[in-house]
């Protein structure tokens, strides 16, 4: 019935023994036989079904929180192999620059990932956040002192319109804006294949324009229409004016853990949206939970909902957040 041989099944049932959860029991002369009460019993096993239970779901929520620190590892690694690239055309003798180098360089391969305990993985998972945050810092520090627009980080010119539908929506901007190249149609734009692509995408193509939106929208508002759990996130990384596109991914990551949404649904929402739809689909999400009206019981479920939209054309990320933003209105008048 295992599909296993003889000798296979024997050094089973040697560790199941060992292990205290199969007893087997013989004749004298090693033979076992229903009449005469003899075989494998598996009282150990029923009477520590409870433990087991409990052992198995430990098990689960460590795989997948190894899971969750690879993927914010992989948002670092992306981040910084970006900001040092700019960094090295504006300042590659700058001492601190061959450091952050030297340090990237340093970092454990995605192999070794694997082998990492849980708590070396999240001791290396705030490290490479720290090198990533402090990169983007020098950055903007080398913007401010050549006053150079560098492409990683935001316009210091943002719309502070009120409106928020007239500096959002997609269709009042004209062809080919940073609005559009985020949020416009899926139809028209080339499908990510895998995260890989994603990633590359950032260099060229609909990704290319890779905080533009939070330009637009502006970084505040943003954060105006996040849950009360993101906002908490965001809040210890920067003050509202101050976040950047890199916090907003690592918090919607957070999330996706803290929901219990399985890394597939999120790897596949990456694949298809690319980082930028992926986390501004989080961020509606998470805003959503506990929608007055229609309050989203599932997350896992309504962002694998959200992904086959997106791939069918029929996902409408600005107007979900023109409708969270009339939300929040609402509720601040009463």
């Amino acid at each position: 019935m295992l599909a296993l041989s003889e000798a296979r099944l024997r050094a089973h049932t040697a560790r199941l023994e060992q292990a205290g959860l199969l007893e087997r029991r013989t004749a004298a002369n090693g033979s076992r036989s229903r009449h005469a009460g003899t075989g494998l019993f598996f009282s150990g096993v029923i009477n520590r079904f409870s433990d087991l239970l409990a052992l198995d779901a430990q098990l689960t929520t460590a795989r997948r929180e190894a899971i969750y620190l690879r993927g914010q590892r992989s948002t670092h690694w992306r981040c910084l192999r970006r900001a040092l690239e700019q960094l090295r055309n504006v300042a590659s003798q700058d001492a601190r620059v061959q450091a952050m180098e030297d340090a990237w360089a340093a970092w454990p391969g995605a192999d070794r990932l694997h082998a990492m305990t849980l708590d070396a993985l999240a001791a290396h998972e705030r490290e490479a956040d720290a090198l990533t945050r402090a990169a983007l810092d020098l950055l903007e520090t080398l913007q401010k002192s050549t006053d150079r627009p560098l492409e990683n980080e935001r316009s210091p010119l943002q719309d502070t319109s009120e409106d928020f539908s007239l500096s959002c929506d997609a269709r009042t901007e004209g062809r080919g804006s940073a609005v559009e190249v985020v949020f416009g149609q899926p139809s028209r734009q080339p499908t990510v294949s895998s995260r890989q692509d994603a990633e590359d995408g950032c260099k060229g193509g609909p990704n290319a324009a890779r905080s533009e939106w939070l330009t637009k929208v502006g970084p505040e508002r943003l954060f105006r229409l996040a849950s009360p759990e993101m906002q908490f996130y965001l809040s210890g990384r920067a003050d509202p004016e101050r976040l950047r596109f890199h916090d907003f991914v690592w918090t919607a990551e957070r999330r996706v853990l803290e929901l219990g949404i399985h890394p597939s649904a999120w790897s596949d929402a990456f694949k298809a949206m690319g980082v930028d739809g992926a986390t501004v689909a989080m961020l509606i999400l998470d805003a959503r939970r506990d929608d007055p009206v229609a309050p989203i019981i599932s997350p896992g479920g309504y962002l694998r909902g959200m992904t086959r939209a997106w791939l069918q054309g029929h996902l409408n990320m600005m107007g979900s957040l023109i409708g969270l933003s009339e939300r929040r209105r609402r509720e601040e008048a009463l």
